[in-house]
């Protein structure tokens, strides 16, 4: 949430009614006449918000191709291209003898990952009749793909979206052969035109067509609707354009010859036919009919529908047999399953119940039931469990807009306050590194050597905080100072996710600031609460994570002034120009330079304390095949999601 890596950049991974049937969506009702409506959409002006309003394009498609000589980019069917790929792959060792291990060392992870990535054979073969129960601990914020923020949004539309371009495995661009019939680059890549597949078609029957790009990218940028979206307008910037040239054809004009041109069109579109005439009727983009009714029933473009939205509990998704048929022949590879049904819960105590019994078919396992509840016999009769590195970390966001924490001396001190042998080896059972930083020491773009990892030093943050201005002046054990002519004590909320490893580390956190004289108090908030409050905000300090993809580009959306993401309210201009230089810089190693730079920087001035790196700790049910991880996860990249499936019982 698609691949987090490139227009989406990063993820946050800690936050995690009605049946309705599809048929026959086309939009939703109006209280508006045809001519009403159709003045609506002239008076609301969708050309508004065009970054660049001045750049005037080519008038016609042939006065562009006369003046420029195009090179082909790849553009990969990303199932048949792994298929074809593993086609003579043999494991080290078989799926029925990696489902025997139990795992103790990296090497038997390394095994059973090498085995269970397989693709369908005739020995062993795909059930495609077979349901997917995927859990996701969050809701997803809205079936409306232009909203995402959330794992759980990135994995719905990874299911249900279309996109002209994703990444690989390996985090490289790649133009998506399942909608891109062709994709091309001038000589320094700023301007870019991609040709679409003729068969491809929304899942209310109307054709996805170049002009849904071309309204996706003013939608993103209208200054009416920019608080709708969280994560992907800032990652369109330096995009002049994107312009359809006819019902096949747009093209892509970039402001900038930058390294991370690619990336840019790694974004879900949604249908303009549909969405015209009700941003229109409804800037809101949630009270009229029409969009009430896409979150129940959304028009999708990808290879699954909506059968049933139940907030808070599920998502059903069913095949959408137009995806991949078209005039009656099929064009696209099938997709393995035919429904999917993504559970929503919570608690990991629930989900880890519900997958040892064999309800679900795979969910991530908290660190602290990884080697008890997780680790039984029961648990091994129905499933398998998996771990590998992931380029994700856990922090505590330091809201600097408050007058807690906007002295870089007061963030250090409560860096140096914890107690990390404490969280690591304690709460997190060894199995999470620390972190010392927003970037994966295995990242190319992280600081190397590695940044030193903080430890608890008292002595230290008492001295930084008297530094800062802290001082127990009433002698009530609570430290203070004067702000703004008002005594200020050191008092503050700490908020955090509804989850048992969140509630230890937060009541770890609370005892190692009281050591301080800080009152620390942890409040739980539910996953939609805690998003808006970090979006308005509206909270002293909060545990969350991200995860950063295979180019740090957007990052700037958390640490660079006044991004939408930048939930600390966090600013420093030599990070925000470091981030605008590692976006120009085309030069592979002067780029990495400038964003260890940035990681130095962050280091020293702490707006998050970076407690952990995560690593992704899945369990699987044992008939399920094809699950690969990249450095982002299992899910966020082509194939992806889409290349597993679950073995036809023999």
């Amino acid at each position: 949430m698609t691949n987090v890596r490139g227009a989406l950049g990063i993820h946050l991974f800690l936050f995690l009614a009605i049946l309705a049937p599809l048929a026959g969506c086309t939009g939703g009702s109006s209280d508006l006449s045809p001519e009403e409506l159709e003045q609506a959409i002239k008076d609301f002006n969708f050309d508004e918000g065009l970054p660049f309003p001045e750049f005037v394009p080519p008038a016609t498609l042939e006065e562009l191709d006369s003046s420029i000589t195009w090179t082909d980019k790849p553009v990969v069917a990303p199932l048949p291209h792994l298929r074809k790929e593993m086609a003579d792959y043999k494991p080290p060792v078989t799926p029925q003898e990696a489902l025997k291990i139990r795992p103790m060392t990296d090497e038997d992870y390394e095994k059973i990952l090498a085995a269970m990535e397989v693709q369908p054979s005739d020995e062993t073969p795909a059930d495609m009749n077979a349901t997917w129960v995927h859990h996701e601990s969050g809701d997803v914020n809205s079936l409306n793909p232009l909203r995402m923020s959330s794992v759980g949004d990135f994995f719905y539309v990874s299911l249900t979206a279309a996109q002209a371009v994703t990444s690989n495995i390996d985090i490289e661009s790649i133009g998506d052969g399942r909608f891109v019939k062709s994709w091309q680059s001038n000589e320094d890549n700023t301007i870019q035109k991609v040709v679409l597949r003729d068969d491809i078609v929304w899942s209310d029957g109307e054709p996805i067509t170049a002009h849904d790009w071309e309204f996706t990218f003013k939608v993103l940028h209208h200054p009416k609707l920019l608080t709708m979206f969280p994560a992907l307008p800032s990652s369109l910037e330096h995009v002049k354009l994107i312009k359809a040239y006819d019902d096949k054809t747009f093209v892509v004009f970039h402001e900038l010859s930058s390294p991370v041109n690619d990336m840019k069109l790694e974004f879900p579109i949604v249908p303009k036919h549909a969405y015209e005439p009700a941003i229109a009727e409804d800037p809101s983009l949630t009270d009229s009919n029409f969009f009430l009714e896409q979150e129940q029933n959304p028009i999708v473009g990808g290879p699954y529908r909506v059968t049933q939205r139940d907030r808070n509990q599920r998502i059903a998704l069913e095949r959408r047999e137009d995806f991949y048929m078209h005039n009656g022949k099929e064009v696209r590879e099938k997709p393995y399953f035919a429904k999917i049904r993504i559970e929503i819960i919570e608690n990991p105590t629930q989900a880890l119940l519900a997958l040892t019994a064999g309800k679900l078919d795979d969910s991530e396992i908290s660190a602290t039931k990884w080697d008890t509840e997780a680790n039984t016999d029961e648990f091994f009769e129905k499933n398998i469990k998996v771990k590998t590195s992931s380029w994700s970390e856990g922090h505590i966001t330091w809201n600097i807009g408050t007058p807690y924490f906007n002295d870089a001396r007061t963030r250090q001190a409560m860096s140096y306050a914890i107690d990390y042998d404490a969280i690591i080896n304690g709460v997190l059972k060894g199995i999470h590194p620390q972190a010392s930083g927003p970037f994966h020491p295995d990242a190319w773009f992280a600081p190397d050597p590695s940044l030193p990892l903080f430890t608890q030093d008292l002595k230290k943050a008492r001295e930084l905080l008297e530094e800062a201005g802290w001082k127990d002046t009433d002698a009530d054990g609570i430290l203070d100072k004067e702000v703004d002519g008002k005594k200020v004590s050191f008092a503050f909320q700490l908020m955090h996710p509804p989850s048992p490893v969140s509630e230890l580390m937060a009541a770890q956190f609370a005892r190692d600031f009281g050591k301080l004289g800080i009152k620390c108090e942890p409040r739980q908030y539910e996953w939609t609460v805690m998003q808006d409050k970090a979006r308005q905000h509206t909270f002293d300090a909060l545990m969350a994570g991200w995860g950063s993809g295979g180019d740090p580009f957007s990052n700037v959306n958390i640490y660079g002034t006044g991004s939408s993401r930048n939930y600390g309210q966090y600013s420093n201009k030599k990070v925000d120009e470091l981030f605008d230089l590692g976006l120009r810089e085309l030069d592979h190693e002067k780029r990495t330079k400038h964003y260890q730079e940035i990681a130095k920087i962050l280091y020293e001035d702490q707006p998050y304390t970076w407690i952990y790196y995560r690593a992704d700790l899945y369990g699987f049910n044992k008939n399920m095949r094809g699950y690969r991880f990249s450095p982002t996860g299992p899910w966020f990249y082509q194939p992806g999601s889409s290349s597993v499936w679950k073995a036809k019982a023999q």
